[in-house]
């Protein structure tokens, strides 16, 4: 779950007290809860399609390099690009100053495999157990070549429960309908966030409320009845102007 305040930043130094929890209406005994510490690992997707052209050089290289830089200390990384063909830049690593380099090889080119880099990367952060796996995908609106529909590209994006963030940019024509589904759906069923932006010059906006999103995470559990078939969890917190969001329900 993320606690943020009502201009979008994270809600820091909250305890348990502070933190109450209702399963379908009915309120449940905390047992533990505790900022998410554990280790990171993003597999960020880059739209490095030819219809994101100079816009990829003048807007998106920098404000994705800022990302990279402003990961939590020990997290683990790796940057997909997606023009032509999914295409893994570099295994994981927690080098900050791989992706500026990378980055800057990397001409825009082809047509967009968003949906198929999704579904790779995502079976690239299996790999990494026991740690907070997290997917970051940024990318424009030109025509996609995938070969997965879109209900295949959700289920496979979720497949080893990443927590999915989507950044899009309102500029083009092509697949915006599509990317929109996929990528709202992603989110709202992980837990993560999809942001629309007007511009390339608003990537690093959408960004920074990824990285916002990221601080903001804590994890809790609770005592629930068996057999319970449909859980609708609601957490509330005693800070002033606080907004939580729930993810998924853990079994």
């Amino acid at each position: 779950m993320s606690v943020k305040d009502s201009k979008g930043s994270p809600v820091s130094g909250l305890v348990a007290d502070e933190v109450a929890v209702l399963e379908n209406g009915a309120a449940r005994d905390l047992v533990s809860f505790a900022p998410d510490e554990r280790p990171l690992t993003v597999a960020i997707v880059v739209d490095t399609s030819v219809a994101v052209n100079s816009g990829f050089r003048l807007s998106m290289y920098e404000p994705l390099v800022a990302f990279v830089r402003r990961l939590p200390e020990g997290a683990r990384y790796t940057i997909w690009v997606t023009g032509e063909r999914p295409r893994k830049l570099f295994d994981l690593t927690s080098d900050r100053s791989e992706a500026a380099s990378a980055l800057k090889m990397v001409p825009p080119m082809g047509g967009n495999m968003l949906l198929d880099a999704i579904a790779e990367a995502s079976e690239e952060l299996s790999k990494a157990e026991g740690e907070r796996s997290v997917l970051v995908v940024v990318t424009a609106s030109g025509p996609d070549l995938s070969y997965r529909e879109r209900e295949q590209a959700v289920a496979d994006g979720l497949r080893y429960r990443p927590l999915v963030y989507g950044v899009r940019i309102q500029e083009g024509e092509g697949a915006e309908f599509l990317y929109d589904y996929v990528l709202s759906e992603l989110a709202d069923k992980s837990g993560g966030l999809f942001e629309l932006v007007l511009s390339f010059m608003s990537v690093g906006a959408g960004l920074d409320k990824v990285e916002a999103d990221l601080r903001s995470q804590y994890r809790l559990t609770y005592a629930t009845l068996p057999d319970i078939k449909k859980r609708k969890l609601e957490v509330r917190v005693a800070r002033d102007g606080a907004r939580v969001r729930v993810g998924p329900v853990a079994p």
